[in-house]
């Protein structure tokens, strides 16, 4: 989410964050470096108004990466503390699956052009080298996420009681 969109003179009193856990098949998870902050996270921003968690989800993947993907199922709901500086509002990041891609389609995974302002680098990290990327909480909801991917755990996205995608 280019953060030109959230009016920093009066931002929301709770923000909801739709953020993307994509896998390789050799387990590196798919990750992003913004310039308006320091380390690594997880693709993903906040959502509109009124906008679904799925589509805010999907949206936000495809403007930061360039992937394409139908997003149903989330893995874990990370609640998140406004920022020491008040700079952003307290609220919840909404981890959704993204499923897991092929070599082939892991290469092709870019910053797209209209996202270069607001994205300095993307990468594959493997899982047992997080730390070295992302802050320890990044880390911290990336590991759930991916537990819950390996339990068969993530729970469908419902959107007035109906799963996302069968509407």
């Amino acid at each position: 989410m280019a953060h030109c969109d959230v009016d920093s003179s009066s931002p929301p009193r709770r923000r909801i964050g739709a953020v993307v856990l994509v896998l390789t098949v050799t387990r590196s998870v798919l990750l992003v470096k913004p310039t308006y902050r320091e380390g690594w996270q997880l693709p993903g921003g906040g959502a509109h108004e009124g906008e679904r968690i799925a589509d805010a989800a999907a949206r936000e993947l495809r403007e930061e990466t360039g992937l394409v993907r139908e997003i149903t199922h989330l893995l874990a709901v990370d609640q998140v503390p406004a920022s020491a500086n008040f700079a952003s509002a307290e609220g919840f990041n909404v981890v959704c699956d993204g499923g897991t891609l092929t070599a082939g389609e892991a290469e092709t995974v870019a910053i797209p052009e209209s996202a270069s302002d607001e994205l300095s680098d993307i990468k594959w990290i493997p899982l047992d080298q997080l730390s070295r990327f992302t802050q320890p909480y990044q880390e911290r909801h990336i590991r759930q996420a991916y537990a819950a991917v390996q339990l068969g755990a993530g729970l469908p996205l419902l959107d007035h009681g109906h799963p996302t995608g069968a509407q």
